[in-house]
């Protein structure tokens, strides 16, 4: 027969079992603080949270499900999920893929309020598992993107719209050069009979004509010639989206010496040292604007290098301008205000100290400034008044 436990052996059994007790309580205490944070989280959520039965039945939700729904937790829970979007079918595979793949990111779906309001949301899933380590079910997030897709058609709506001014610029551009180019012609007619009429004039009254008549002569014919360049510039302006030259690769640096080799007679008078860098690289672009941008910039040089410079010097190269090749044409004459950088970029616009160096139309530089353009770069200069001007512009690398 077995020995009776003493009173002290009882007594010690009875402490032992109050402190299980004890810290049961505490540990049920904790879970349940636990389960009042884990469902504080689940409720501040804004997006509708859910968990789903590996058969596809809801078996927890919170307030914002409710909400979104229409139905309170109790009536959601145990009906079949996809019961509540718009495209149960839709909804079905995106649940299955979540077994899968282990979860589900940005599934769009609509779920459908007991109303009739639809809420267009991005489902997001994962699989969670039981404490054997088995899967138990899913859980779902549901993102009401509703005001997203109002910003993005509001996008959409803009971008049409935009690709219509666009439209709408570009035919009017188009209007606009076809307008130029056939007023400018029109306007050659008048000035040829002006400088034909001057000649016979010359030819027929020449020897009786005073010297006050011959000068007022002699303007008229400068009036006329200056007439016939501007109506030529403005004709090669109107030109230069309207040609369809196709772009090619070609060297630079062949561009830098066709245009010296037209400028020589001039660089070479006013004793012009002209410096250009080794190894200038092949470009890619219409090579009789390219040309064309180059001769307006360097006759530029030459034409504003000053007069009383006692050491003129032009150089042309390449250098690196935030992560781009940037050609430039440096020279040391006149300078530019920085005041009328922008401006002579502008049609018909030239330096005030400009007009008393050289002739010209003032259209020059706004023919390379739409040629740059047009090849997709940009063109722009730094200048100090007295210590010369560089133009740099960079072009679009070749197109894929």
């Amino acid at each position: 027969m077995a020995n009776k436990p003493t009173y002290e052996e009882l007594e010690q059994k009875i402490k032992v079992l109050e402190q299980e007790a004890l810290e049961r309580k505490k540990a049920e205490a904790a879970l349940r603080e636990l389960q009042r944070y884990t469902r504080g989280l689940v409720e501040a959520s804004p997006d509708s949270l859910v968990t789903i039965s590996s058969e596809g039945k809801i078996t927890d939700v919170n307030r914002a499900t409710e909400l979104i729904t229409g139905y309170p937790g109790d009536k959601l829970i145990g009906t079949d999920f996809s019961d509540y979007f718009t495209d149960p079918q839709k909804a079905r595979p995106g649940y299955l893929k979540v077994f899968s793949e282990d979860h589900v990111r940005d599934y769009p779906l609509e779920i459908r309020h007991r109303n009739g309001k639809v809420t267009s949301v991005l489902y997001n899933a994962s699989v969670y598992h039981d404490l054997k380590g088995d899967v138990a079910g899913v859980f779902a997030a549901a993102r009401d993107i509703t005001d997203l897709k109002k910003i993005e058609d509001a996008l959409r709506e803009n971008e049409n719209r935009l690709e219509e001014l666009l439209a709408e610029i570009a035919a009017k551009n188009a209007e606009l050069e076809s307008f130029v180019y056939s007023v400018s012609h029109d306007l050659k007619a008048p000035i040829v009979t002006i400088d034909g009429f001057i000649g016979a004039l010359e030819e027929d009254f020449g020897d009786i004509l005073s010297e006050e008549g011959k000068k007022h002569i002699m303007y008229i014919s400068n009036a006329a010639q200056k007439m016939e360049l501007l109506i030529n510039d403005l004709i090669e302006l109107s030109r230069i989206g309207r040609l369809t030259e196709i772009k090619r690769e070609f060297p630079f640096a062949r561009l830098v010496q066709d245009a010296l080799k037209a400028l020589q007679p001039q660089a070479g008078a006013r004793g012009i040292a002209v410096n250009v860098q080794d190894n200038l690289p092949i470009v890619y672009g219409r090579r009789k604007r390219l040309g064309q941008a180059v001769d307006n910039l360097l006759a530029n040089a030459v034409k504003y290098i000053g007069k009383d410079n006692p050491n003129p010097r032009i150089d042309i190269g390449v250098q690196e301008h935030n992560g781009q090749k940037a050609f430039f044409v440096h020279d040391n004459g006149i300078g530019i205000p920085e005041k009328y950088f922008d401006r002579i970029f502008q049609t018909f616009e030239r330096l005030p100290s400009a007009k008393q160096l050289a002739e010209g139309t003032g259209i020059g530089l706004r023919i390379v400034k739409q040629i740059i353009e047009n090849h997709g770069g940009k063109i722009w200069l730094t200048s100090e008044p007295g210590k010369g001007s560089t133009f740099y512009f960079t072009l679009k690398d070749k197109e894929d």
